[in-house]
């Protein structure tokens, strides 16, 4: 049962990771779009943006399930918490 929750947590992770890098990528082209004046590449950030909130309602999904299947106490409580924090 732990490893099972073990491997949620891991899971959650590396989810959290892959929106930060959605994140960060968003960020730059858009940088890169305005001081370079490139609207071609400022018309590929909506498309970002939708995975980052498609990926948004992935992690919020998993916390809500790992919330109530596993019911975490202590430092997973606030693993979890925090993830949910972090993705709004």
């Amino acid at each position: 049962m732990r490893r099972r929750f073990d491997e949620q947590l891991d899971l959650l992770n590396k989810e959290l990771i892959t929106m930060g890098a959605l994140c960060e990528k968003a960020i730059a082209m858009s940088a890169k779009a305005l001081t370079e004046g490139n609207s071609a590449l400022a018309k590929e950030v909506p498309d970002l943006s939708v995975q980052i909130e498609h990926k948004e309602r992935e992690i919020e999904t998993m916390c809500l399930k790992l919330l109530l299947q596993q019911q975490p106490v202590a430092t997973d409580l606030r693993v979890v918490s925090s993830a949910l924090k972090m993705v709004t």
